[in-house]
């Protein structure tokens, strides 16, 4: 974190092909077909498979296009299994786009925050659970990714410590940086994560994401993978004793996660507030978190132990005013739900570039892109939801 996601098989020509994985026939055979085969062979062949006069261009992008996308709206779980570490890693300024795209990076943040982020929402389903759970698991991570993994929650030269290094250590314990992550890996890596795919995907946010079962000992094995490579990570030698207490903690978390009180069934009623404000919110959350952290460690407003209080009573004082808002979770709806997240995310963005003084130059021809990109989402999630009376 910066500092300051049946036109197929109509062509004859696709039949032998049915049985292969979709990204693999619609990706790797159609540009076969588009760039290797002569254009006249191909177009003659498509128009007589499509018998629509359809070009070979027209007929490989339809068909694998539309081919893609029914293949993604029947895999929610591996979309949510990529954006996790978008969320938590690229938007946040953590890793900038250029870092991001490096294969060994790209591929050890997938691993950790999309394994986690699939874990801790297939639990939730699988216990019947609700958002309080899957926010315990949330923070379970985030003490598994800093405390076990590359325990910068004890490494006092950590590289985005700056003064946190020294405000609020004790004990070989850098406490206000330890909740400062804890709540934005919740909030951020997790929970937003989760509530943004589901929000894409409303007609399986009650089903499992994770039906098989290699699947689902792939995500813990890339999880463990990860583990095991945090000391080549940061080779920060933390005290055994801090250690086996984190693990401790994890636990505890996990088995709160368990014994929370099971999901309800709301009668949904009609919003009164609209999802503008959830934006806003959602950005000035985020944004006070900092002022909160920053305050104290940077300014010297007050001593480390009222950060942490500020800090734990400005997080349920946004969560009280979302819950009156929505009359107890019940007056809102996906478009509230994914404004609130891309406000969050929007902070991230915005002030990345603004916040890094030129270190990281690419964020300012990155970050507006990935903003467009969230403004298409939320159309995508604002139309199915103006669509559903009539789909219904």
């Amino acid at each position: 974190m910066f500092q300051p996601g049946n036109s197929f098989h109509r062509a004859t020509l696709h039949g032998r092909y049915r049985d292969l994985d979709p990204p693999l026939t619609a990706c790797g055979f159609e540009l076969f077909v588009l760039f290797v085969m002569p254009p006249t062979a191909c177009n003659k062949s498509l128009r007589r498979a499509y018998g629509d006069g359809t070009t070979v261009r027209e007929g490989v992008l339809a068909s694998g296009s539309r081919e893609m996308r029914n293949w993604l709206r029947n895999n929610p779980g591996l979309v949510l299994y990529l954006v996790a570490p978008v969320f938590g890693e690229l938007f946040s300024g953590s890793a900038p786009l250029n870092e991001f795209v490096n294969p060994f990076a790209w591929a050890v943040l997938t691993l950790l925050y999309g394994g986690g982020a699939v874990i801790a929402r297939e639990l939730v389903v699988r216990w019947q659970r609700g958002w309080w759970s899957l926010f315990a698991l949330g923070v379970a991570y985030g003490v598994f990714e800093e405390g076990i993994v590359v325990r910068s929650f004890f490494d006092p030269n950590w590289m985005d410590l700056a003064n946190l290094a020294h405000y609020g250590r004790v004990g070989g314990v850098n406490w206000v940086w330890s909740l400062h992550l804890s709540l934005f890996h919740a909030l951020i890596s997790i929970a937003a994560s989760v509530a943004f795919v589901e929000a894409l995907y409303p007609g399986q946010r009650r089903e499992s994401w994770v039906q098989r079962r290699l699947w689902w000992w792939g995500a813990w094995l890339g999880v463990a993978i990860v583990a095991v490579l945090g000391p080549y990570l940061n080779p920060y030698d933390a005290p055994d004793l801090h250690l086996v207490l984190t693990w401790g903690l994890v636990i505890a978390l996990v088995g709160l996660a368990r014994v929370l009180p099971p999901r309800r069934e709301r009668t949904v009623q009609e919003p009164r507030v609209g999802p503008w404000r959830f934006l806003v919110v959602g950005f000035l959350a985020i944004f006070g978190q900092f002022v909160i952290v920053y305050a104290g460690a940077d300014g010297g407003a007050y001593p480390y132990p009222v950060a942490m209080v500020l800090l734990v009573l400005f997080a349920a004082g946004v969560c009280l005013l979302l819950k009156w808002w929505t009359s107890n979770w019940s007056a809102w709806d996906d478009r509230h739900r994914i404004a609130l997240v891309i406000g969050a995310l929007s902070f991230f963005l915005i002030m990345g570039p603004i916040t890094t003084n030129g270190q990281y130059p690419v964020m300012w021809y990155s970050n507006p892109v990935f903003l467009f990109l969230l403004w298409l989402a939320y159309r995508r999630v604002a139309r199915n939801y103006r669509n559903a009376p009539q789909a219904a």
